[in-house]
């Protein structure tokens, strides 16, 4: 999808040097006990391209695998986040897609925001590691996990052909929105495949204007649309893909807000928001989640978490 993105809390370390730092994360591990401090440092002030950096020159200084030394000296959360912090953007989120298939439940949330997030060329990628590394095709694992019109809609996102370009057609973009209108509930049911077929394909540029023609013709906004005429996952994807168009910072807030509202946090989605969009635009998704909710995330987080995992996320909010 086209997006403008916005400020990240993690940028690239000024007079950058990887033997140094590669030199501090061994010391924060070597003999007895851990530097937890010391390793937070070092992770959450240098930005993914130089941390991959520091993985290659710690291995040549070493002679050790930097992610195999933090997962033997770690534990629990602190080590899940230590370790996506390590990995590169693209292949963190194919081993995502992977946590989120495999065993017993699928976590369709998970599959919904990554889909919905990420441009042609990342999903592409994506799909591209993911094949090297676990030998499977991961359209066909994410249609063989699904049924039905999600698995559709999941089809048509992972197929990565939405159209890019910023031209608006806004004659189109009438017809498309007295379409979906026509398309609701009526004598048939509401007509899925055309919603998927149009929400799924069009530019971010296209589906504005699509969005703001449907409320003038039908007196009432699309996602209100979205929220009577399905239900379930498919209701979800679609509620996403409008969110993440119109204001993509007020989504990953609201999904934050998700992770750690209830007796129990979603500590794995609360990584992944806050490692990937880390560089892109989490300082934006903390001011959209101050605006939402009257509250800084950082204290929702701090309220929710504990230990060395506390202050890593908190570091990373606020590096």
């Amino acid at each position: 999808m086209a997006a403008i993105y916005g400020r990240g809390t993690i940028v690239p370390a000024e007079n950058f040097n990887a033997e140094r730092a590669a030199a501090k994360l061994r010391k924060a591990m070597k003999g007895i006990g851990t530097d937890e401090r010391a390793i937070i440092d070092v992770l959450v002030t240098h930005s993914n391209s130089q941390r991959q950096e520091i993985k290659r020159k710690y291995k040549s200084l070493y002679g050790r695998d930097l992610v195999e030394d933090i997962q033997a000296e770690l534990g629990g959360n602190f080590e899940d986040i230590c370790v996506a912090l390590l990995m590169p953007q693209i292949a963190y989120l194919a081993d995502c897609f992977y946590d989120a298939l495999q065993g017993l439940g699928t976590d369709e949330k998970c599959i919904i925001e990554i889909l919905c997030t990420h441009h042609n060329r990342e999903i592409e990628e994506i799909k591209s590691y993911f094949k090297q590394k676990y030998n499977k095709d991961l359209e066909e694992w994410i249609t063989s996990d699904t049924s039905g019109h999600f698995q559709n809609i999941l089809r048509s996102l992972a197929s990565a052909a939405r159209d890019e370009s910023v031209e608006i057609d806004f004659k189109k973009a009438e017809r498309d929105a007295q379409r979906l209108y026509d398309g609701g509930v009526n004598q048939f049911g509401v007509d899925g495949e055309l919603f998927t077929k149009i929400l799924c394909s069009r530019s971010a540029s296209q589906l504005q204007a699509i969005f703001d023609a449907y409320e003038r013709i039908a007196g009432h906004s699309l996602t209100a649309a979205i929220r009577s005429e399905f239900s379930g996952d498919s209701k979800e994807t679609l509620l996403a893909i409008v969110y993440c168009i119109k204001q993509r910072n007020r989504y990953f807030a609201k999904e934050l807000k998700e992770c750690l509202k209830g007796l129990g946090t979603d500590d794995s989605a609360l990584v992944r928001i806050l490692v990937s969009r880390s560089e892109i635009d989490l300082e934006d998704i903390k001011e959209a989640y101050l605006q939402l909710f009257k509250k800084d995330i950082a204290e929702d987080v701090a309220a929710d978490s504990s230990g060395d995992f506390r202050k890593a996320l908190l570091r990373v909010l606020q590096p």
